[in-house]
């Protein structure tokens, strides 16, 4: 099976509307213990959703520019140029992950950190596109996350079969991607299985 039809074998119809899956709230509590936000105050989260993600930063102190496609805003179209932030940090729609991370590098922001799926490494167009320059950290979440199921609360994820992680893009940083796995077993959901 092709990668390009493996990656979108889930059909156009059978997705939510805008590609929109949450993010569960235990993933930003781990990227704010990576210390890649120490020292910064303004975050655009382009991508926000239900406010997943941004609230958790909130949450940690962090001014959050909250901006999303079903408010209005479509990212890949609206003008930053006169806009600064600290970094951009944001879970993207898959389906046009590229793109997300193309027009994030044209703003003014010292990193930019996104969800994705760890298997976007192995591919070749990324590569010689340039889509890599500037990767300095790939942080894996050592347990499959669901993406598609509904948010619990206390911020625990169901497990799936999407093996992702953080990407963190450092402005200036050139060289190979540093790898970190980060243990979230304990966020790991189990339905309490019937008899």
């Amino acid at each position: 099976m092709g990668g390009k039809a493996y990656a979108n074998r889930k059909k156009e119809s059978d997705r939510p509307e805008n590609d929109f899956y949450p993010t569960p709230k235990c993933l930003t509590w781990e990227l704010i213990k990576t210390g890649q936000l120490e020292g910064f105050k303004s975050i655009l989260e382009p991508c926000c959703g239900q406010y997943a993600i941004s609230k958790e930063l909130e949450t940690a102190g962090f001014q959050v520019t909250s901006r999303d496609l079903i408010y209005g805003n479509d990212f890949l179209k609206d003008d930053y140029t006169n806009e600064q932030f600290d970094a951009i940090v944001t879970n993207p729609p898959f389906k046009i992950w590229n793109q997300i991370i193309e027009k994030a590098k044209t703003i003014d922001c010292q990193k930019i950190i996104c969800i994705g799926r760890t298997n976007y490494l192995a591919a070749h167009d990324r590569n010689v596109n340039g889509l890599w320059n500037g990767l300095s950290d790939v942080y894996v979440f050592d347990r499959q996350v669901a993406y598609d199921r509904p948010l619990h609360e206390d911020g625990t994820f169901e497990c799936g079969c999407i093996c992702s992680g953080w990407f963190v893009w450092t402005k200036g940083y050139v060289g190979n991607p540093r790898l970190h796995i980060i243990d979230v077993q304990q966020y790991a959901y189990h339905k309490p299985r019937k008899n």
